[in-house]
């Protein structure tokens, strides 16, 4: 499994277990909704900058959506 895929489902995972949608995750981080699509599609993969935003919207860690722990 490629990185980004990986980041895609944990990203998704993520999203499933916080209860939100998608349009509520990019208001919280500040960012379209077609940027968090790209997101959890596997064909983008956020900066270093908006990291740790999604992750405090989602109530993880960054490594928890970089699978870097379970």
């Amino acid at each position: 499994m490629q990185f980004n895929d990986e980041f895609a489902g944990n990203l998704r995972a993520a999203r499933a277990r916080a209860d939100l949608s998608q349009g509520e995750v990019a208001e919280k981080v500040g960012i379209n909704i077609g940027t968090l699509q790209k997101y959890e599609s596997g064909d983008m993969t956020p900066g270093a900058d908006k990291l740790p935003a999604i992750a405090e919207a989602l109530g993880v860690t960054p490594n928890v959506l970089l699978g870097w722990s379970k």
